[in-house]
């Protein structure tokens, strides 16, 4: 039996009836998350001109947080791209991505279009989230550490079960969906902190539901396209790289949604350097809570935390959300760190310079904890403190993000597109999605609340 075959059997063997309540809950806020991270993203540039030079016409589909109506591969397309615009959604260990902005985008358009019950959308995303990390189990880190963007190159098989899930696909029409999924990967890190990193997610949305939709027509792939000499795990991983039977162990006990979990964010930033930012805001708003007494930063952190991309200096909005300096001066100097902070018009900053100047980086050791950070400042008088958090705050269901900061988030996101009374309306429905008769009518109420787009 072929790795496709096997994988989709396992998809569609999970019960949902089985799911545990807390899952549910968590599935829940984490699409909740995403949706106002679309509507965050859906007035920027990058939506804008995937808006005009990526879509074919019209159709009957909604656009998160604008007036446009698409057909269901542009729809997925651009809610994709508004949803990682500003790399604001939420992450995954096993994954070492962004599943939800691939997952969700991708199954919109089909839960809109055949009137599918919110219940019905929180299990194919659940059964998606399974598909894409168990997957990622097998061929990460050496994945990521290749230089792959782990969520499109491997959210796409989230995409492509989820979508397969609600068009009711059979196991032999799974197999052949994601075998063609395997074609239609693609994303490279080198593009991290450019307009093109959003454009992976919409590709990879709109790839993962054209390839269910093919496979629902009768399209066929090779069954051996995963494992193949010349298949997706020899050329994106290469001999020894990759374990294809941790992908096929232990699905659903326990889901991986759950164990190790989703990262919900709590800033508006590469979830690497999410400890450091929570560790130098408690010194500020400790024993140093004047960043001009600071003479010297040392940050530590995991290996695997401190890539290239993070090690760069801020030079532009979009790399600032990648850069541990930058966001680790600006909770010196400000004890916050807000989506203001992320505009071109911030970044020169001179304190903030400053501080970004005196910031050096260092490896702990691999047993030290993979999102943990250590922050040791010195300041002008010789005092010398330190802060180290083991597990940020939104560090999955171990370090969950409340509902009320979630909450918070969620409307200052949808404050860029919706009337305040909608966005408040929208976030009570995704509360109760569970219970939603159709996720069409969350979409209409999306629609109904979008302002009109300026210019």
């Amino acid at each position: 039996m072929s790795l496709s075959h096997e994988l989709a059997t396992r998809a569609l063997a999970l019960d949902p009836s089985g799911f545990d309540p807390s899952a549910l809950g968590f599935a829940r806020d984490a699409i909740a998350d995403m949706i106002g991270c679309a509507l965050l993203g859906a007035p920027t540039t990058t939506t804008e001109a995937a808006l005009l030079k990526g879509i074919q016409g019209e159709g009957p589909c909604h656009v998160l947080g604008r007036r446009e109506k698409l057909g269901r591969l542009d729809a997925a397309f651009v809610n994709g791209v508004s949803g990682h615009a500003l790399d604001y959604d939420d992450t995954s260990k096993s994954l070492s991505g962004h599943p939800t902005v691939i997952i969700i985008p991708a199954i919109l358009p089909i839960a809109e279009t055949l009137q599918t019950s919110g219940r019905a959308f929180l299990d194919a995303y659940v059964i998606g989230v399974e598909a894409a990390t168990r997957f990622a189990r097998g061929v990460n880190f050496a994945h990521y550490e290749k230089g792959w963007h782990p969520t499109a190159t491997l959210g796409i098989f989230g995409a492509v079960v989820s979508a397969g899930i609600l068009l009711k696909l059979d196991v032999k029409s799974m197999a052949n969906a994601i075998s063609m999924a395997a074609s239609l990967a693609s994303g490279i890190k080198a593009n991290f902190g450019t307009d093109t990193k959003p454009l992976h997610a919409g590709l990879a949305a709109r790839n993962g539901l054209f390839a269910a939709l093919m496979a629902a027509e009768g399209v066929n792939a090779a069954s051996t396209a995963l494992e193949h000499p010349q298949g997706f795990l020899e050329v994106f991983n290469g001999k020894g790289h990759y374990d294809a039977d941790r992908m096929l162990t232990d699905w659903g006990t326990p889901l991986d949604l759950m164990n190790p979990g989703i990262s919900i964010k709590k800033y508006p930033c590469v979830y690497s350097v999410h400890a450091a930012i929570d560790a130098v805001i408690e010194l500020h708003d400790g024993s140093v809570p004047d960043s001009t007494a600071v003479e010297d930063v040392v940050v530590r952190m995991h290996p695997r935390r401190l890539l290239p991309h993070v090690r760069n200096p801020a030079t532009s909005a979009l790399n600032a959300k990648f850069s541990l300096s930058y966001v680790v001066a600006r909770g010196l100097v400000n004890g916050t760190v807000r989506l203001d902070h992320f505009e071109d018009s911030a970044l020169g900053d001179p304190e903030v310079m400053r501080i970004m100047d005196l910031i050096r980086m260092e490896e702990m050791p691999d047993d030290f904890p993979d999102y943990g950070a250590e922050v040791v400042v010195r300041t002008k008088d010789g005092q010398e403190v330190r802060n180290r958090i083991e597990t940020p705050l939104g560090r999955g269901p171990e370090s969950p993000l409340p509902t009320e900061m979630l909450e918070r988030k969620f409307l200052d996101c949808a404050s860029r597109s919706l009337t305040a009374d909608g966005a408040a309306d929208v976030f009570g429905m995704l509360m109760q999605l569970d219970r939603l008769a159709r996720v069409s009518d969350l979409v209409a109420a999306i629609s109904t609340s979008t302002r009109p787009t300026k210019g």
